[in-house]
């Protein structure tokens, strides 16, 4: 059995928050908000797709992978099956499917083509590139067993004459301490090597970011000086202090390898026992690498490292490596003494245990400034003013450089709690949540002869049951020569119990019992034990939680056989508090965790008949739902034999079941549903099973697909083509089968039963030897994203012993029928329903697909509309060949399309270079007939998505102050979008001719308040993969009084081309060019609109007057331009190379 600990910390933690902490802790929504969407390729090759604010939109997965999303501790992931157990046996770092994360490190694909690694001793181990991901993730995966855990290197950021004497460093230099014998080190942005407040005060510099020691962005030199700076009216908190300065930073972030091996440099061979870190990653519960490197440093060499706790203002936001037990976290004040609205509250997400630790000002803190930079916060040319938990860290760290002068021998551990209890009361009521014990008071802290040894008691989480007091003890030491009697206070409530005073005598120590009694109350605590006397005070900070009551889920899951079944997955989720998680199944089917008293939403999705997560062709997949209640003790067995078929029944048998996506959801917020999904063989048996109580939350969604198969084993067993495979062409192929050790291969089909190799390396090497096709007897081999030498034809898992002697291949390009049904239902999981899929109760849709001007692989995908939406899990992918003209039936409602060019391997393009055109929202009528085009030239920018569903809107529009662009630089005829990867854009917005910016991606936004004016989009677009609309240029100047969609000009193209988007040379061709607003722009009179043609790729140009002139050559290209005005003066030139081709 597994038991699921991690679930069970991640989701009491949701439990415990009190109702401003739910608030920050909530899931954000996904796909919802408007504005740029970016892709993030995650570890496996899974293609996730977000907008500018990191918030899911869609997925875009291998093929045939199944995936879980879920949100936890406000942190969205999308979870790839194949990579369920890896993470669950914490064999692989979560922060890999992490998406919140990935996009807060700027691991975006438009930002970095790569994954940075880390090993199991947190050292850089490489990268993965991105356009490899896919290839290598099962090599990734196996290597995480033998090798230890596999961190993601994510990244850290630098978090940004009054402030000295407020934290009582002027005591300290009376009494003879000024930090003087003491190296401190600054991991951060480099210093200015030129500046003299620090020339003497550094010591030894060393550069881990590749750009030098010299800082080129300012923060470092700053913190450098606030610890040790050397000026008079500006003087470091430690003026006598040397400094190690290690540049950890880049201009854009911080890698966690260079700041671990900035910590190493700087404890093992500087020596340093105090390390200032004013940089922070996310919010951590002190296990991700950069805490735990923190924790085994201090263990090992006895440096303090003192560390922002971070700027994102909420609860349980204290970030890495300030997480980390050992380290100091340092909270920012005003210098009013309020803790400041940006600094990161606590306690520790998950855990609970007591952070941040201490407080410093950090508001407009003058200090040194780099040369060449802060203009912005410049108080003269060598001093700047900055704000952060980052500037009020380096007071501590200098105060710890004065109290280790004044007490060369004492310990890291002793260092932090002399430090944090010597504090200065606050001056408003923060809890230590808020800002630790208190104010630093260095000069207490060097001068004060009584001591305590712990900064803060941490009782963490307390579990249920409760079986009685739990007692912790702070002990106080007296160094003096007399006895002190110290009056003991706490603002804990009545669950604490403390003696009211305590004498500590001379040179003597005195344990006091803090006992808390978890009956008198649940939920999270927190205060401060108070110690004082004549000229003495004490503070430490006590917080916690005492868990309400919990009982165990336990699972186990059989299968049709009655075997334990251990490969699928369980989404639990909270219906209370909206938090989810996923259990892993351990080998004998089992799983439990302990939870509080709710109701749960359980999902699950099993195969059977494969090892394999991929899943596309097992044996069989049942998906099970339900709900249980946690009042007590609850086991649950799944029997799968109990679980009845969802069959649809077609009554056209011309046609094969082939392709099968499956979504089950529960919302957890109006614009999010914790879900799982998968895409799998039509012909795979699917089966249901209901358990507990009803869920009416349940949405229960499927899309089927039927046609004729492009490969199938005459007479046989189902097979498909790989997807990089090469397709055969149409006919019958007949083959001996032979095993790959055999020997003689040459003109044979050869069996490969491997599940770790590489089916492009594997194809290539049976070339060689001769062979015909491959026959992949084992689990999908991963998508290499090029092309395989050979056809490689795969074979589902449970029938790999049945492979024959000799076999025939039936092959077709594209199959002349197809029928597309949704089928959706609510509350429960349609267990022994059969939906029956007659013809007549259909649409009939003649569609005819087009080509960029030879014959390509295209895939079309269609969605459909659920509840007034688009799903972006729901959808079937469907490969044809093009050009192609065939009849669809659709189910009755509404339906979305995309149609794609190269997105399947056979085509002549790289697959991932492909396009998409979107169609509009077309709502189909039982009985009716259709028809409509895919990827019809001319390929144009496209403005207008205002009747497509995805919600991230689109065309030019004024939202203030800014100017957003979503510009389709390719759609065709009949889209409303068209996008391509992998070609270069650019967008400049000038006003009156001044430039506000140039951007270069599909989606922009330009800072434009000024609304008065002449504005002018420039767009200019290339793609060098297919031989159409290579080179497009467009010009739009326009007016922009008020927001909402401005008032662009869209041309549209109405031509006669033929499926290969051509037309005949010698003959002229009839032509219709139009111009109107973008939808939602209100409408306008098109006053002028002229059209020009080019037979020499833009060098010269004829004009068009109704018809193109006969002109070029066969095997030629003719380029269009045409221009257009409004009767408001609105204008746009828009030229396209190459628009069609010349037969």
């Amino acid at each position: 059995m597994r038991t699921a600990r991690c679930l069970t910390v991640a989701v009491l933690a949701a439990g415990l928050l009190s109702p401003a902490a739910i608030a920050q802790a909530e899931p954000g929504s996904a796909g919802t908000g408007a504005g740029p969407t970016k892709v993030i390729t995650l570890i496996s090759g899974d293609e996730v797709v977000v907008n500018e604010k990191g918030e899911l939109v869609r997925v875009e997965g291998r093929p045939g992978m199944s995936f879980a999303q879920y949100v936890q501790n406000g942190h969205q992931y999308v979870v790839p099956a194949d990579a369920v157990g890896a993470v669950g046996q914490d064999r692989i770092d979560k922060r890999f499917f992490d998406i919140t994360a990935l996009h807060s490190y700027g691991y975006t694909d438009d930002k970095i083509d790569r994954i940075p690694l880390l090993n199991n001793g947190f050292r850089a181990a490489g990268v993965v590139q991105k356009k490899d991901a896919a290839q290598q993730w099962t090599q990734r995966r196996a290597s995480a067993r033998s090798a230890g855990k596999l961190w993601l290197d994510g990244k850290a950021r630098v978090s940004l004459d009054q402030s000295v004497p407020m934290v009582g460093a002027p005591s300290a230099w009376e009494a003879g301490f000024d930090g003087s014998g003491v190296t401190v080190a600054v991991l951060d942005t480099g210093y200015d090597q030129q500046h003299p407040e620090l020339k003497d005060a550094v010591a030894v510099a060393k550069d881990f970011s590749g750009q030098g020691i010299q800082d080129n962005v300012g923060h470092g030199t700053h913190v450098a000086s606030t610890i040790a700076g050397r000026g008079e009216k500006y003087r470091g908190v430690a003026k006598g202090a040397k400094l190690a300065v290690g540049r950890v930073c880049e201009i854009d972030g911080c890698t966690e390898s260079a700041i671990i091996a900035g910590m190493e440099w700087a404890t093992r061979e500087v020596g340093a026992k105090v390390v200032n870190v004013s940089l922070g990653g996310l919010e951590s519960d002190g296990t991700d690498p950069l805490s735990l490197k923190v924790n085994q440093l201090t263990a090992e060499t006895g440096a303090l490292f003192v560390i922002a706790a971070g700027n994102y203002g909420g609860w349980q936001k204290v970030s890495t490596p300030a997480a980390a037990d050992a380290a100091l976290a340092v909270a920012n004040l005003t210098k009013h003494g309020e803790v400041h609205e940006s600094s990161s509250r606590g306690p520790r997400v998950r855990d609970l245990a007591m952070k941040p630790d201490i407080a410093a000002p950090g508001e407009e803190i003058a200090a040194a400034r780099a040369a060449g930079t802060l203009a912005d916060t410049a108080v003269d040319d060598l001093h700047a003013r900055l704000s952060g938990t980052s500037m009020a860290t380096p007071h501590v760290a200098g105060a710890a450089a004065i109290l280790l002068q004044r007490n060369p021998s004492i310990t890291a551990a002793d260092l932090k709690a002399r430090l944090m209890s010597t504090v200065k009361p606050f001056t408003f009521a923060y809890s230590p949540d808020d800002g630790g014990t208190g104010l630093l008071n260095v000069g207490r802290a060097v001068t004060q002869q009584v001591r305590a040894d712990a900064g803060s008691l941490s009782f963490g989480l307390v579990n249920w049951p409760h079986t009685g007091p739990i007692t912790k003890a702070v002990t106080y030491h007296n160094d003096g020569d007399q006895p002190v009697s110290l009056a003991l206070q706490h603002d804990l409530g009545a669950r604490f119990t403390v003696a009211p005073s305590v004498v500590v005598p001379a040179h003597g120590s005195v344990p006091v019992e803090v006992v808390l009694d978890p009956g008198k109350g649940l939920g999270a605590f927190s205060g401060r034990l108070r110690a004082s006397a004549a000229g003495v005070e004490l503070t430490t900070s006590v917080g916690g939680a005492v868990e309400p009551e919990r009982h165990e889920l336990s699972l186990r899951v059989t299968g049709r056989d009655g075997q334990p079944v251990g490969n699928g997955w369980v989404v639990l989720i909270d219906l209370a508090t909206k938090d989810s998680s996923v259990l892993e199944l351990g080998q004998d089917g089992s799983v439990a965790t302990r939870l509080p008293v709710g109701d749960y939403a359980v999902l699950a999705r099993f195969a059977e008949g494969t090892q394999s997560r991929t899943w596309y062709a097992p044996k069989s997949v049942t998906d099970v739902a339900g709900k249980v209640s946690t009042k007590s003790d609850v086991a649950v067995h799944l029997d799968l034999s109990r679980a009845k078929p969802i069959a649809f029944d077609l009554d056209d048998k011309r046609v094969t079941p082939l392709y099968r996506q499956t979504t089950m959801k529960v919302p957890v917020n109006p614009a999010f549903r914790d879900s799982i999904w998968s895409r799998i063989d039509g012909r795979v048996p699917v089966y249901g099973l209901s358990f507990g109580e009803p869920l009416p939350e349940l949405a229960y969604d499927t899309v089927f697909v039927a046609a004729q198969p492009q490969i199938e084993v005459v007479g046989g067993f189902p097979v498909n083509y790989f997807d990089d495979s090469p397709h055969l062409p149409q006919g019958d192929h007949t083959y001996d089968v032979v095993e790959r050790d055999s020997g003689d291969v040459r003109g044979k089909m050869v069996v490969v039963r491997s599940a770790d190799e590489q089916a492009f390396t594997v194809a290539r090497q049976l070339k060689e030897a001769g062979a015909a096709a491959v026959l992949w007897a084992a689990p999908a081999p991963m998508v290499w994203w090029d092309p395989t030498a050979l056809p490689v034809i795969t074979l589902a898992e449970h029938l790999a012993p049945q492979t024959p002697a000799r076999l025939t291949l039936r092959a077709q390009t594209t199959s002349p029928v197809s029928y597309t049904v949704h089928q959706g239902e609510k509350g429960a999981v349609p267990a022994g329903k059969t939906y029956p899929v007659k013809r007549s109760a259909l649409a009939e849709v003649k569609s005819r697909y087009y080509t960029s001007g030879a014959d390509n692989a295209v895939t079309t995908r269609n969605y459909p509309v659920v509840d007034g939406v688009v799903n972006p899990e729901l959808y079937v992918e469907e490969p044809l060949g093009a050009p192609a003209t065939r009849v669809e039936h659709f189910s009755p409602g509404s339906w979305y399309n995309e149609g794609a060019v190269g997105r399947f391997s056979g085509a002549d393009v790289d697959p991932l270079t492909h396009s998409w055109a979107n169609l509009r929202v077309e709502k189909f009528e039982p009985g009716r007939r259709y028809e409509r085009s895919v990827l019809r030239g001319v390929a144009a920018p496209r403005l207008g998505k205002a009747d497509t569903p995805w919600p991230n809107g689109g065309g030019v529009s004024r939202q203030y102050p800014f100017v957003e662009a979503h510009v389709s630089p390719f759609g065709t005829a009949t889209a409303v979008e068209g996008r391509v990867r992998n070609s270069s854009l650019s967008m400049e917005l000038k006003r009156d001719g001044v430039s506000l910016g140039t951007d270069f991606l599909y989606n922009s936004r330009f800072y434009a308040p000024q609304r008065d004016g002449r504005f002018t989009l420039d767009l200019h677009a290339t793609r060098n993969f297919v031989d159409l609309s290579t080179d497009v240029r467009t010009t739009w100047e326009f007016t922009s009084p008020a927001d909402g969609k401005l008032p662009l000009l869209e041309v549209g193209y109405a031509l006669p081309l033929d499926q290969r988007n051509s037309w005949k040379a010698g003959l002229p061709m009839p032509a219709k060019f139009t111009a109107a607003r973008q939808a939602g722009a209100g409408k306008a009179v098109v006053r002028e609109l002229r059209a020009h043609a080019s037979f020499d790729d833009g060098a010269t140009w004829v004009p068009v007057t109704g018809l193109v002139p006969a002109g070029g050559k066969a095997g030629g290209f003719v380029s269009l331009r045409v221009t257009a005005r409004d009767s408001e003066g609105n204008t746009v030139d828009q030229t396209v190379l190459r628009a069609y081709r010349l037969k």
